[in-house]
Protein backbone atom coordinates (compact mmCIF):
# COMPACT_ATOMS: atom_id res chain seq x y z
CA UNK A 1 0.00 0.00 0.00
CA UNK A 2 2.53 2.33 0.49
CA UNK A 3 4.42 1.62 -2.34
CA UNK A 4 0.80 2.22 -4.22
CA UNK A 5 0.49 5.77 -2.17
CA UNK A 6 4.28 6.67 -3.29
CA UNK A 7 3.68 6.24 -6.72
CA UNK A 8 -0.01 7.99 -6.85
CA UNK A 9 2.06 10.84 -5.17
CA UNK A 10 4.59 10.80 -7.88
CA UNK A 11 2.31 10.32 -10.93
CA UNK A 12 0.27 13.51 -10.09
CA UNK A 13 3.30 15.55 -9.81
CA UNK A 14 4.71 14.56 -13.16
CA UNK A 15 1.49 14.78 -14.70
CA UNK A 16 0.33 18.20 -13.19
CA UNK A 17 0.52 21.31 -15.15
CA UNK A 18 1.89 23.76 -13.05
CA UNK A 19 4.26 20.74 -10.90
CA UNK A 20 1.80 20.37 -8.24
CA UNK A 21 0.93 18.16 -5.19
CA UNK A 22 -2.08 15.65 -3.87
CA UNK A 23 -4.23 17.00 -1.24
CA UNK A 24 -3.35 15.08 1.88
CA UNK A 25 -7.28 13.84 2.27
CA UNK A 26 -7.35 12.73 -1.55
CA UNK A 27 -5.26 9.88 -0.84
CA UNK A 28 -7.21 7.87 1.90
CA UNK A 29 -10.68 8.81 -0.42
CA UNK A 30 -9.00 7.27 -3.61
CA UNK A 31 -7.48 4.36 -1.76
CA UNK A 32 -10.85 3.90 0.21
CA UNK A 33 -8.70 3.68 3.72
CA UNK A 34 -9.12 5.44 6.67
CA UNK A 35 -7.70 9.54 6.74
CA UNK A 36 -5.48 8.79 10.00
CA UNK A 37 -4.33 5.34 8.89
CA UNK A 38 -3.49 7.07 5.54
CA UNK A 39 -1.35 9.51 7.68
CA UNK A 40 -0.07 6.92 9.51
CA UNK A 41 1.33 5.47 5.71
CA UNK A 42 2.65 8.79 4.40
CA UNK A 43 4.44 9.60 7.73
CA UNK A 44 6.41 6.55 7.04
CA UNK A 45 7.10 7.43 3.53
CA UNK A 46 8.15 11.20 4.74
CA UNK A 47 10.56 9.14 7.34
CA UNK A 48 11.99 6.75 4.21
CA UNK A 49 12.38 10.63 2.13
CA UNK A 50 10.50 8.91 -0.78
CA UNK A 51 7.97 11.38 0.38
CA UNK A 52 7.83 15.38 1.21
CA UNK A 53 4.75 17.89 2.49
CA UNK A 54 3.90 21.19 1.60
CA UNK A 55 1.77 22.72 4.56
CA UNK A 56 0.72 26.67 3.56
CA UNK A 57 -2.08 28.71 2.34
CA UNK A 58 -1.31 27.77 -0.88
CA UNK A 59 0.01 24.05 -0.59
CA UNK A 60 -0.73 23.01 -4.26
CA UNK A 61 2.84 24.53 -5.15
CA UNK A 62 6.51 24.04 -3.47
CA UNK A 63 6.76 27.12 -2.62
CA UNK A 64 10.04 28.45 -0.50
CA UNK A 65 11.35 25.59 1.13
CA UNK A 66 11.68 21.67 1.87
CA UNK A 67 10.83 21.30 5.69
CA UNK A 68 12.81 18.83 7.65
CA UNK A 69 11.82 15.27 8.51
CA UNK A 70 10.96 15.49 11.63
CA UNK A 71 8.61 18.76 11.25
CA UNK A 72 7.26 17.32 8.34
CA UNK A 73 5.78 14.25 10.56
CA UNK A 74 4.70 16.44 13.03
CA UNK A 75 2.87 18.76 10.95
CA UNK A 76 1.25 15.11 9.66
CA UNK A 77 0.21 13.69 13.39
CA UNK A 78 -1.59 17.09 13.88
CA UNK A 79 -3.43 17.19 11.05
CA UNK A 80 -5.31 13.89 11.65
CA UNK A 81 -7.60 16.56 14.38
CA UNK A 82 -8.51 18.22 10.77
CA UNK A 83 -12.07 17.58 9.43
CA UNK A 84 -13.24 17.88 6.23
CA UNK A 85 -16.27 19.14 5.64
CA UNK A 86 -18.35 19.61 2.24
CA UNK A 87 -20.10 22.28 0.67
CA UNK A 88 -23.05 21.72 -1.92
CA UNK A 89 -22.91 23.90 -5.05
CA UNK A 90 -25.90 22.93 -7.10
CA UNK A 91 -24.21 20.63 -9.78
CA UNK A 92 -20.75 20.07 -8.21
CA UNK A 93 -19.39 19.48 -4.64
CA UNK A 94 -16.77 21.37 -2.86
CA UNK A 95 -14.37 19.44 -0.13
CA UNK A 96 -12.96 21.53 2.16
CA UNK A 97 -10.30 21.14 4.61
CA UNK A 98 -10.94 23.24 8.31
CA UNK A 99 -7.61 24.40 8.92
CA UNK A 100 -5.81 27.50 7.18
CA UNK A 101 -3.09 25.31 6.28
CA UNK A 102 -4.16 22.06 4.30
CA UNK A 103 -1.55 20.03 3.01
CA UNK A 104 -0.46 18.85 -0.35
CA UNK A 105 1.90 15.96 -0.68
CA UNK A 106 4.74 15.49 -3.61
CA UNK A 107 7.99 12.89 -4.54
CA UNK A 108 11.27 13.75 -2.48
CA UNK A 109 13.96 15.36 -4.33
CA UNK A 110 16.06 12.72 -3.76
CA UNK A 111 13.13 10.21 -4.79
CA UNK A 112 13.02 12.52 -7.62
CA UNK A 113 16.90 12.28 -9.08
CA UNK A 114 16.75 8.67 -8.77
CA UNK A 115 13.64 8.17 -10.52
CA UNK A 116 12.85 11.73 -12.75
CA UNK A 117 13.39 11.26 -16.56
CA UNK A 118 14.44 14.77 -17.59
CA UNK A 119 14.68 14.19 -21.71
CA UNK A 120 11.23 15.84 -22.09
CA UNK A 121 12.63 18.85 -21.27
CA UNK A 122 15.68 18.59 -23.26
CA UNK A 123 17.47 22.52 -22.68
CA UNK A 124 15.22 23.98 -20.41
CA UNK A 125 17.29 23.89 -17.10
CA UNK A 126 15.00 26.16 -14.88
CA UNK A 127 11.83 23.51 -15.80
CA UNK A 128 13.96 20.61 -15.07
CA UNK A 129 14.88 22.61 -11.58
CA UNK A 130 11.06 22.49 -11.17
CA UNK A 131 10.23 18.62 -12.46
CA UNK A 132 13.33 17.54 -9.57
CA UNK A 133 11.11 19.55 -6.95
CA UNK A 134 12.84 23.09 -6.47
CA UNK A 135 10.96 25.91 -4.71
CA UNK A 136 9.07 27.40 -7.19
CA UNK A 137 9.24 30.91 -5.78
CA UNK A 138 13.45 30.32 -5.51
CA UNK A 139 15.08 33.50 -6.30
CA UNK A 140 17.64 33.66 -9.06
CA UNK A 141 19.96 35.94 -9.72
CA UNK A 142 20.99 37.39 -12.82
CA UNK A 143 23.64 40.17 -14.29
CA UNK A 144 21.74 43.23 -14.57
CA UNK A 145 22.87 43.15 -18.50
CA UNK A 146 20.63 40.24 -18.99
CA UNK A 147 17.53 42.95 -19.21
CA UNK A 148 19.39 44.90 -22.05
CA UNK A 149 18.26 42.55 -25.06
CA UNK A 150 14.41 42.73 -24.56
CA UNK A 151 15.09 46.62 -23.35
CA UNK A 152 16.40 47.69 -26.52
CA UNK A 153 14.30 45.50 -28.83
CA UNK A 154 11.11 47.30 -30.10
CA UNK A 155 8.98 43.53 -30.67
CA UNK A 156 9.46 43.42 -27.02
CA UNK A 157 6.82 44.58 -24.42
CA UNK A 158 9.56 45.94 -21.67
CA UNK A 159 8.18 47.36 -18.93
CA UNK A 160 10.52 48.48 -15.58
CA UNK A 161 10.08 51.08 -13.05
CA UNK A 162 11.53 51.28 -9.90
CA UNK A 163 12.52 48.32 -8.50
CA UNK A 164 9.58 45.93 -11.08
CA UNK A 165 9.24 44.92 -14.36
CA UNK A 166 7.93 42.45 -17.24
CA UNK A 167 8.71 41.13 -20.46
CA UNK A 168 6.31 39.73 -22.88
CA UNK A 169 6.29 39.31 -26.97
CA UNK A 170 4.41 41.87 -29.05
CA UNK A 171 1.65 40.74 -30.93
CA UNK A 172 0.59 42.72 -34.28
CA UNK A 173 -2.41 44.15 -35.61
CA UNK A 174 -4.04 40.57 -36.20
CA UNK A 175 -3.03 39.17 -32.90
CA UNK A 176 -0.02 37.07 -34.14
CA UNK A 177 3.00 37.79 -32.63
CA UNK A 178 5.76 39.42 -34.13
CA UNK A 179 8.38 36.85 -33.23
CA UNK A 180 9.37 33.41 -33.93
CA UNK A 181 8.05 31.02 -31.78
CA UNK A 182 11.66 30.40 -29.71
CA UNK A 183 11.78 34.47 -29.03
CA UNK A 184 8.04 34.60 -27.65
CA UNK A 185 9.17 35.58 -24.10
CA UNK A 186 7.35 36.03 -21.37
CA UNK A 187 8.08 36.78 -17.75
CA UNK A 188 5.38 37.83 -15.77
CA UNK A 189 7.55 39.54 -12.91
CA UNK A 190 11.43 40.64 -12.31
CA UNK A 191 12.82 42.30 -10.06
CA UNK A 192 16.10 43.82 -8.64
CA UNK A 193 18.62 42.10 -6.75
CA UNK A 194 22.51 42.82 -5.26
CA UNK A 195 25.76 40.66 -5.36
CA UNK A 196 28.08 41.01 -1.93
CA UNK A 197 29.46 44.38 -3.60
CA UNK A 198 26.10 45.72 -3.81
CA UNK A 199 25.89 45.66 -7.86
CA UNK A 200 22.59 45.70 -8.81
CA UNK A 201 21.15 42.49 -10.50
CA UNK A 202 18.19 41.26 -11.71
CA UNK A 203 16.13 38.38 -9.65
CA UNK A 204 13.37 36.27 -11.18
CA UNK A 205 11.30 33.66 -8.91
CA UNK A 206 11.82 30.04 -10.60
CA UNK A 207 8.16 29.75 -11.74
CA UNK A 208 8.59 32.59 -13.58
CA UNK A 209 11.40 31.45 -15.10
CA UNK A 210 10.07 28.24 -16.57
CA UNK A 211 7.47 29.79 -19.34
CA UNK A 212 10.78 30.93 -21.07
CA UNK A 213 11.37 29.04 -24.68
CA UNK A 214 14.32 26.61 -24.42
CA UNK A 215 16.40 29.53 -26.16
CA UNK A 216 16.03 31.79 -23.89
CA UNK A 217 16.24 29.73 -20.79
CA UNK A 218 19.60 29.28 -22.18
CA UNK A 219 20.64 32.66 -22.90
CA UNK A 220 19.50 33.64 -18.92
CA UNK A 221 21.66 30.26 -17.25
CA UNK A 222 24.40 32.05 -18.96
CA UNK A 223 23.92 35.55 -17.33
CA UNK A 224 23.58 33.73 -14.12
CA UNK A 225 25.21 34.47 -10.92
CA UNK A 226 25.91 32.61 -7.50
CA UNK A 227 27.06 33.56 -4.13
CA UNK A 228 25.62 35.59 -1.65
CA UNK A 229 22.95 37.38 -3.35
CA UNK A 230 19.97 39.51 -2.25
CA UNK A 231 16.32 40.43 -3.21
CA UNK A 232 15.58 44.63 -2.72
CA UNK A 233 13.10 44.78 -0.24
CA UNK A 234 10.88 46.42 -1.49
CA UNK A 235 10.70 43.65 -4.54
CA UNK A 236 9.97 41.19 -2.42
CA UNK A 237 7.61 42.53 0.16
CA UNK A 238 5.26 43.79 -2.94
CA UNK A 239 5.94 40.43 -5.11
CA UNK A 240 5.61 38.28 -1.80
CA UNK A 241 4.10 39.65 0.74
CA UNK A 242 2.18 41.48 -0.86
CA UNK A 243 2.69 44.66 0.75
CA UNK A 244 2.42 48.51 -0.75
CA UNK A 245 6.24 49.74 -0.16
CA UNK A 246 6.36 52.98 1.70
CA UNK A 247 9.75 54.08 -0.28
CA UNK A 248 9.62 55.33 -3.77
CA UNK A 249 12.61 55.43 -6.11
CA UNK A 250 14.44 58.96 -7.33
CA UNK A 251 12.98 58.55 -10.67
CA UNK A 252 9.47 58.45 -9.65
CA UNK A 253 10.11 61.23 -7.23
CA UNK A 254 11.67 63.26 -9.89
CA UNK A 255 9.12 62.79 -11.86
CA UNK A 256 6.11 63.39 -9.39
CA UNK A 257 8.39 67.13 -8.69
CA UNK A 258 8.28 67.85 -12.45
CA UNK A 259 4.34 67.24 -12.75
CA UNK A 260 3.35 69.51 -9.25
CA UNK A 261 6.10 72.35 -10.50
CA UNK A 262 4.13 72.72 -13.73
CA UNK A 263 0.68 72.25 -12.03
CA UNK A 264 2.21 75.07 -9.44
CA UNK A 265 2.98 77.18 -12.83
CA UNK A 266 -0.01 76.75 -14.57
CA UNK A 267 -2.59 77.49 -11.21
CA UNK A 268 -0.42 80.58 -10.55
CA UNK A 269 0.46 82.03 -14.07
CA UNK A 270 -2.44 80.26 -16.01
CA UNK A 271 0.07 79.17 -17.97
CA UNK A 272 2.22 75.75 -18.70
CA UNK A 273 6.19 75.74 -17.42
CA UNK A 274 7.01 72.54 -19.31
CA UNK A 275 5.30 71.90 -22.49
CA UNK A 276 5.18 67.88 -21.44
CA UNK A 277 4.54 65.85 -18.08
CA UNK A 278 6.49 62.11 -17.82
CA UNK A 279 4.55 60.12 -15.48
CA UNK A 280 2.20 57.00 -16.38
CA UNK A 281 1.64 56.20 -19.85
CA UNK A 282 4.15 59.13 -20.37
CA UNK A 283 7.07 57.51 -18.29
CA UNK A 284 10.11 56.92 -21.05
CA UNK A 285 10.97 52.89 -20.76
CA UNK A 286 14.75 54.67 -20.41
CA UNK A 287 14.40 56.45 -17.62
CA UNK A 288 15.70 54.22 -14.84
CA UNK A 289 18.92 53.16 -14.13
CA UNK A 290 20.98 51.68 -17.35
CA UNK A 291 21.79 48.08 -17.33
CA UNK A 292 25.08 47.86 -18.41
CA UNK A 293 27.94 51.00 -17.24
CA UNK A 294 29.10 52.43 -20.50
CA UNK A 295 29.87 55.36 -21.88
CA UNK A 296 26.96 54.89 -24.46
CA UNK A 297 24.22 54.82 -22.05
CA UNK A 298 25.40 57.52 -19.93
CA UNK A 299 25.68 59.69 -22.57
CA UNK A 300 21.85 58.55 -23.95
CA UNK A 301 20.21 58.78 -20.23
CA UNK A 302 21.95 62.73 -20.41
CA UNK A 303 20.27 63.22 -23.32
CA UNK A 304 16.90 62.28 -22.22
CA UNK A 305 17.60 63.84 -18.67
CA UNK A 306 17.89 66.93 -20.73
CA UNK A 307 15.05 66.28 -23.07
CA UNK A 308 12.91 66.26 -20.14
CA UNK A 309 14.25 69.55 -18.59
CA UNK A 310 15.34 72.09 -21.19
CA UNK A 311 14.26 71.08 -24.41
CA UNK A 312 10.60 70.75 -22.47
CA UNK A 313 10.53 74.42 -21.04
CA UNK A 314 7.81 76.09 -22.97
CA UNK A 315 8.94 79.56 -24.24
CA UNK A 316 5.76 81.02 -24.16
CA UNK A 317 5.74 80.78 -20.41
CA UNK A 318 7.93 83.99 -20.02
CA UNK A 319 6.40 85.95 -22.84
CA UNK A 320 6.30 89.78 -21.69
CA UNK A 321 8.11 88.59 -18.30
CA UNK A 322 11.70 88.76 -19.83
CA UNK A 323 13.51 89.52 -22.82
CA UNK A 324 13.53 85.74 -25.09
CA UNK A 325 16.05 87.44 -27.32
CA UNK A 326 19.32 89.17 -26.84
CA UNK A 327 21.52 90.79 -29.28
CA UNK A 328 25.16 89.69 -30.32
CA UNK A 329 27.09 92.62 -31.81
CA UNK A 330 29.14 90.88 -34.36
CA UNK A 331 31.36 94.14 -35.75
CA UNK A 332 30.65 97.86 -35.69
CA UNK A 333 27.75 97.48 -38.56
CA UNK A 334 26.05 93.89 -38.09
CA UNK A 335 23.88 92.62 -35.25
CA UNK A 336 22.96 89.21 -34.46
CA UNK A 337 19.32 88.43 -32.29
CA UNK A 338 19.83 85.33 -30.96
CA UNK A 339 17.00 83.43 -28.95
CA UNK A 340 17.99 82.61 -25.13
CA UNK A 341 18.58 79.08 -24.13
CA UNK A 342 15.64 78.20 -22.30
CA UNK A 343 17.25 77.43 -18.79
CA UNK A 344 18.78 80.80 -18.98
CA UNK A 345 15.31 82.17 -19.27
CA UNK A 346 14.09 80.52 -16.60
CA UNK A 347 16.84 81.65 -14.39
CA UNK A 348 16.03 85.14 -15.44
CA UNK A 349 12.84 85.07 -15.05
CA UNK A 350 13.24 83.48 -11.32
CA UNK A 351 15.56 86.76 -10.31
CA UNK A 352 13.49 88.89 -11.49
CA UNK A 353 10.22 87.29 -9.57
CA UNK A 354 11.35 86.12 -6.03
CA UNK A 355 13.08 88.23 -4.44
CA UNK A 356 15.57 86.83 -1.98
CA UNK A 357 18.53 88.39 0.05
CA UNK A 358 20.89 85.95 -1.45
CA UNK A 359 20.48 85.53 -4.81
CA UNK A 360 23.25 83.13 -4.91
CA UNK A 361 20.93 80.35 -3.81
CA UNK A 362 18.85 80.95 -6.73
CA UNK A 363 21.73 80.36 -9.02
CA UNK A 364 23.02 77.22 -7.20
CA UNK A 365 19.42 75.69 -8.05
CA UNK A 366 20.03 76.01 -11.83
CA UNK A 367 23.56 74.57 -11.55
CA UNK A 368 22.67 71.07 -11.79
CA UNK A 369 20.03 70.97 -14.75
CA UNK A 370 23.45 73.43 -16.67
CA UNK A 371 25.65 70.81 -16.08
CA UNK A 372 23.18 68.44 -17.78
CA UNK A 373 23.30 70.50 -21.12
CA UNK A 374 26.64 70.54 -20.78
CA UNK A 375 27.14 66.80 -20.15
CA UNK A 376 24.47 66.87 -23.36
CA UNK A 377 26.77 68.68 -25.71
CA UNK A 378 30.21 66.72 -24.93
CA UNK A 379 28.79 63.55 -26.89
CA UNK A 380 26.93 65.96 -29.81
CA UNK A 381 30.21 67.79 -30.52
CA UNK A 382 32.39 64.58 -30.49
CA UNK A 383 33.37 60.79 -31.55
CA UNK A 384 33.93 58.67 -28.51
CA UNK A 385 34.57 55.28 -28.36
CA UNK A 386 32.29 53.17 -25.95
CA UNK A 387 34.01 52.57 -22.91
CA UNK A 388 32.97 49.78 -19.88
CA UNK A 389 33.29 51.26 -16.75
CA UNK A 390 31.59 51.09 -12.92
CA UNK A 391 31.97 55.22 -12.33
CA UNK A 392 29.34 56.29 -14.94
CA UNK A 393 26.61 54.39 -12.03
CA UNK A 394 28.05 56.59 -10.25
CA UNK A 395 27.59 59.91 -12.19
CA UNK A 396 24.12 58.69 -13.11
CA UNK A 397 22.99 58.73 -9.59
CA UNK A 398 25.15 62.03 -8.94
CA UNK A 399 22.92 63.68 -11.92
CA UNK A 400 19.41 61.83 -11.11
CA UNK A 401 20.05 62.93 -7.34
CA UNK A 402 20.97 66.54 -8.11
CA UNK A 403 18.46 66.97 -10.48
CA UNK A 404 15.59 65.88 -8.03
CA UNK A 405 16.73 68.17 -5.57
CA UNK A 406 16.81 71.24 -8.20
CA UNK A 407 13.45 70.64 -9.26
CA UNK A 408 12.22 69.70 -5.50
CA UNK A 409 13.69 73.14 -4.46
CA UNK A 410 11.83 75.18 -7.41
CA UNK A 411 9.22 73.19 -6.45
CA UNK A 412 9.11 74.22 -2.75
CA UNK A 413 9.28 77.96 -4.18
CA UNK A 414 6.46 77.95 -6.31
CA UNK A 415 4.14 76.31 -3.55
CA UNK A 416 5.07 79.05 -1.68
CA UNK A 417 3.09 81.87 -3.76
CA UNK A 418 -0.30 82.93 -2.90
CA UNK A 419 -2.03 81.81 -5.61
CA UNK A 420 -0.66 78.12 -4.89
CA UNK A 421 -3.09 77.30 -2.55
CA UNK A 422 -5.63 74.07 -4.00
CA UNK A 423 -2.62 72.45 -5.67
CA UNK A 424 -2.45 68.75 -4.20
CA UNK A 425 1.09 67.80 -3.67
CA UNK A 426 0.96 64.33 -2.78
CA UNK A 427 1.90 63.69 0.38
CA UNK A 428 5.04 60.92 -0.10
CA UNK A 429 7.01 63.84 -2.52
CA UNK A 430 7.63 65.13 0.97
CA UNK A 431 7.40 62.93 3.76
CA UNK A 432 8.05 59.65 1.96
CA UNK A 433 11.30 57.72 1.65
CA UNK A 434 13.02 58.58 -1.40
CA UNK A 435 15.53 55.82 -2.50
CA UNK A 436 18.16 55.67 -5.10
CA UNK A 437 17.26 51.34 -5.66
Amino acid sequence: MENEIRDRIYNFFIESRDFNGIPLRQVSQEFNIDYKESIDLIKNLVSNNTVSIQSSTNPHIIGFKHHSIENQNKVLEDAKKVTNSVEDLGIISISIENTQFPICLYPSREYLKTKRDLSEFKSKEYTKLLALGEPQLSPKFFNIEVLERYANDPRFNFEFEDYAGSISCKYDENGNPVLSEEDQVFIKTFGLGFDSQQDRLAVVYLRYLKDLTAEHQLYWNNKEVEGNCKVLKEYYENSILGNWTISYSIFSAFLGELTCLNNLANKIFGRNLFRKNFENENRPKEFTFFFLPTLRNYNEFVLLLDKMISDNINKDFFKGKVELYELIYLDDNLVEKKDKATLRLFEEWMLLTYKVQDKQTLKDIFKPLKKIRRERQNPAHKISENDYNKKYINKQKEMINDSYESIKALRQIFQQHPKAKGVEIPDWLDNGEIKIF
